[in-house]
């Protein structure tokens, strides 16, 4: 709130102490924003945004005796006894009022039609605020017309933040409002007054702002980084929006639940910039599921190559090319990576990958899949199941509450698992004993953990806060790792949406982190226009299991004015052949429109399904499986092979699940959604037959 070097007065940190008491759901303000208009730039003392006045630009003098003065100087005493003029204050305000007026000339949003001319939908006013001057004194200056009546307010309707309540109802406003502004105006209003509000897309162009929820949560003080001695400002510290205040007894975790597309993920990008350039001699941690998002958050961030040196970019480029040597701490800064690859660094471990666990059960145990009825991932999950849960002993795995697992395993097929879990430790034991490691996904993890209980890792206690995207998918493992590198004291921020768990389904006590008291919900589904997001929920709705999962997240499709667009299309195709060639017509037509192909994705459920694609992926199409979708977002999305998605679905548990990885699919789009089937449409899928355009593709 005060630039580096400024000295608030007394009287500017007594209007703050006001305005910060006052209701924050009608109030919004800012200190001395930097006003940018055609003739140059003001900085008024402060700015206030209420939601059922209008707009108020406030001028601050401390001054406590006045001589006289006209409509354009005031003559006042200083301390020194010297008389000296100054422009009058309240004429400033309006100069920086009337600067303000034309910024916001430039939205036309802001504007209507009021008595055949254009006029803003709102009123703005000034007021100037005299703390240390009585009333009596101000009334002088009123009756002979240098100040008009109720617009400059002494000691006494400053004396708390009721009394200056009352004077800013109070004042001459030109007009009053019938209804509240919506927040979507407010929120135009707010970016108007702090650019550094704006929310701009891949390309630079401004696609949204900041609401307060999110803006209060990029700004949210880190305790362990508050300097040990009481500010000189202590009433300046950013306010928390209603509701939050409680939330500071506990301020080393953070959890903001939201559904997809509220902007959980621009909330940490935004957040960890904040932390790096405010204490760019601490290290910072974002830490997401997979490559692609942490891709992503960096590009949010332009990191490049000439990033800031408090911004480091993480290579996400995998080396092969030997050993990584001793393993170094990390440097100050941010550090922006997947969980997988930081694990690797902190074990030394760069030069090796982990090998494919499903291709491995495929070579080593297909009878065993045969007489289980799985699927090479569905075996994968079980022993990674088996490994989270800490299942090592034969016997406990025998005996082990299975619910919630998705199908059941009766005590003949889990002697089968014992034998596939026996002959694939015994291989690792071999492979390590003559000197050449080998080790799946799912021992990272805890081989990370194991590293990081010994004396002096330079990973242990290493940042001053984590920010984790994804935390859904996050499993105990997983937490443990990040609780260890966390510094004593420091700070938790986890963003998460159960909805869009596909891969792992704990919860937050599970995970050994207390989040009671501590989570802020972000209802609003920003990115997709109001059909894809009511298509996408309708499947949440309609499923016993995630409608009534202890743990969701809340939809609000009616506070914001969403933006509109057309019905998702649900296809189906004669052939998986028809299916195809339809998707890849529709494709190449969106390319030769000029859809930028980076803007475009197809997401297969299967990853073989993603092959039929190729020549458009080589064209810059994202192309991918579902598990590599997590937290990104295109204009335009093709689902397609529906048909197949629910084929080892055997009970309530799995069907869940794979509606919630169908449902994070359709979330990524944020204007044209495209799913398809060849054959009929699974029973599961049903309801967005309600939801959606249907369409035939002919044979």
């Amino acid at each position: 709130m005060i630039g580096p070097g400024h000295q608030p007065t007394p009287g500017e940190k007594r209007i703050y102490s006001l305005l910060n008491a006052l209701s924050r759901r009608e109030y919004f303000f800012r200190y001395e924003p930097q006003i940018v208009a055609s003739g140059g730039s003001s900085k008024p003392d402060f700015v206030v945004v209420s939601a059922r006045l209008g707009v108020l630009v406030i001028e601050v003098k401390d001054w406590r005796r006045l001589a006289g003065g006209t409509q354009e100087v005031m003559h006042v005493i200083a301390a020194t006894g010297k008389t000296v003029a100054l422009p009058n204050p309240l004429r400033q305000a309006e100069r920086y009022a009337y600067d303000l007026n034309a910024r916001f000339r430039q939205r036309a949003e802001l504007w209507q039609q009021r008595r055949g001319v254009q006029a803003l939908r709102f009123p703005w006013q000034v007021m100037v605020a005299l703390p240390y001057l009585p009333q009596a004194e101000i009334a002088r200056f009123e009756q002979v017309g240098i100040w008009p009546a109720g617009v400059v307010l002494g000691a006494e309707a400053l004396k708390d933040a009721a009394a200056l309540d009352r004077a800013i109802h109070a004042l001459p406003w030109k007009f009053a409002l019938e209804k509240p502004l919506s927040l979507d105006l407010l929120d135009m209003i707010r970016e108007i007054i702090d650019p550094s509000l704006r929310v701009d897309d891949a390309s630079g162009s401004p696609i949204g702002t900041l609401t307060r929820a999110q803006e209060a949560l990029v700004t949210e003080p880190v305790a362990v980084l508050q300097p040990r001695q009481q500010s000189l400002l202590p009433e300046m510290s950013e306010p928390l929006p209603p509701g939050h205040e409680a939330l500071l007894d506990n301020p080393e975790v953070r959890l903001v639940r939201g559904v997809a597309g509220s902007g959980k993920t621009l909330v940490l990008a935004r957040r960890a910039h904040r932390l790096a350039s405010a204490h760019a001699d601490q290290r910072f941690l974002a830490l997401t599921f997979n490559r692609e998002l942490a891709r992503d958050i960096r590009e949010r961030l332009g990191l490049r190559d000439d990033a800031p040196a408090i911004l480091r970019l993480d290579d996400d480029e995998d080396d092969d090319s030997g050993p990584a040597g001793p393993i170094a701490p990390p440097a100050p800064g941010l550090e922006v990576t997947n969980f997988h690859r930081l694990c690797r660094r902190l074990l030394g471990l760069m030069w090796m990958r982990p090998f494919n666990l499903r291709r491995w059960l495929r070579d080593h145990a297909s009878p065993e899949l045969a007489a289980l009825g799985l699927s090479p991932a569905a075996l994968a999950d079980e022993l990674a199941w088996r490994r989270e849960r800490g299942l090592l002993d034969d016997a406990a795995y025998l005996a082990a509450d299975r619910r919630g697992r998705g199908y059941q395993l009766g005590q003949d097929k889990r002697a089968l698992v014992c034998a596939v879990w026996a002959r694939l430790a015994a291989q690792q034991q071999a492979r390590h004993a003559a000197g050449r490691p080998w080790y799946t996904w799912d021992d990272v993890a805890f081989l990370a953990e194991e590293a990081l209980s010994a004396a002096g890792h330079p990973y242990a206690g290493a940042y001053a806060s984590i920010l984790i995207d994804e935390g859904q998918d996050f499993t105990p493992s997983w937490m443990r790792v990040v609780r260890r590198m966390l510094r004593p004291g420091g700070s938790l921020f986890i963003c998460d949406d159960p909805s869009q768990a596909i891969f792992h389904s704990y919860t937050w006590a599970q995970k050994g982190v207390s989040v009671v008291g501590r989570s802020v919900q972000l209802r609003v589904p920003f990115r997709s226009t109001m059909e894809i997001s009511a298509a996408a929920h309708a499947l949440i709705e309609a499923d016993d299991i995630l409608r009534s999962a202890e743990e969701k997240s809340e939809l609000d499709l009616m506070t914001y004015e969403l933006g509109r667009g057309p019905l998702p299309a649900l296809v189906s195709a004669p052939t998986p052949a028809d299916e195809q060639r339809f998707v890849s017509a529709q494709v190449l037509a969106l390319l030769a429109d000029g859809a930028p192909a980076r803007q475009i994705a197809i997401l297969c459920h299967r990853y073989e399904d993603m092959f039929a694609w190729k020549a458009l992926q080589q064209r810059g199409v994202y192309v991918q499986f579902f598990e590599r979708m997590k937290g990104l977002e295109f204009l335009n999305v093709f689902v397609p092979h529906l048909h197949s998605a629910f084929d080892d679905a055997h009970d309530p548990e799995t069907v869940a699940g794979i509606r919630r990885k169908i449902f994070t699919a359709m979330t990524r789009a944020r204007y044209r959604l495209v799913l398809s089937h060849s054959g009929p449409l699974p029973p599961a899928l049903a309801p967005l037959a309600e939801v959606a355009l249907s369409e035939n593709v002919p044979a």
